[in-house]
């Protein structure tokens, strides 16, 4: 794996990562009766330290909870491969574009190198020797911004995705009333006891069906 493939990796892996541990709480915990008074607890012992915790735990005992595996995600979703088949597709044109722009630069610049400056006098000689310095700045500023603008292209279609999924698994939650959905990595820290808790089937093919329809709905009338 190249170190740009292991990269884009990474961000993948934190960008969908953010859904790990998904929270859809419906309720609230309430409001426990015995809660004492404002007038007993200015009687309390002052080193007796007092919980942050406003939700009851205990509560959560029969929460109703699914997973999905994000690996499978990844490699079903439909929406991913055509990301990044459009991105792969903008980085060639951007590298075709920069490898043009860098070889009419190096051109020069071994014109310029290659010059014979016996006759040449001191301005031609700084012009020269600028014009050099600013060309090998210039291919280097170009090899970044096609970098630069590759990195926002993959980027930006991870959080696309991570978006298109965090929508879908609201819609998808409505009817269903999971209190968590987690998302698994292979290899992840979540180790998943009941399979009959996974959802990734689900998740796989209402996420290809809601693309296709958008698809259709993007495509003029007519074609």
């Amino acid at each position: 794996m190249t170190n740009k493939n292991f990269l884009l990796l990474i961000v993948w892996n934190v960008l969908l990562s953010a859904l790990l541990g998904w929270l859809l709480l419906r309720k609230s915990a309430p409001a426990s009766a015995d809660a004492p008074s404002s007038d007993q607890a200015a009687t309390a012992d002052a080193t007796v330290p007092v919980s942050a915790m406003t939700t009851d735990t205990v509560a959560l005992k029969d929460a109703h909870i699914a997973f999905f595996f994000m690996d499978s995600i990844q490699s079903g979703y439909e929406l991913v491969k055509e990301s990044a088949s459009r991105v792969q597709s903008m980085g060639r044109q951007l590298e075709g574009n920069l490898s043009k722009e860098m070889q009419r630069a190096q051109t020069r610049a071994q014109q310029l190198a290659s010059k014979d400056h016996t006759y040449s006098t001191q301005a031609e000689l700084e012009a020269d020797e600028k014009e050099f310095r600013a060309l090998e700045q210039k291919i280097g500023e170009m090899r970044a911004s096609s970098q630069d603008r590759i990195d926002e292209l993959q980027i930006q279609m991870l959080q696309d995705i991570t978006l298109e999924i965090q929508a879908y698994l609201e819609e998808y939650n409505a009817s269903h009333d999971f209190d968590f959905i987690f998302s698994i990595q292979d290899e992840g820290q979540i180790w998943v006891g009941n399979k009959g808790l996974d959802i990734t089937g689900d998740v796989v093919s209402g996420l290809n069906a809601k693309h296709r329809a958008k698809k259709s709905a993007e495509v003029p009338a007519g074609k």
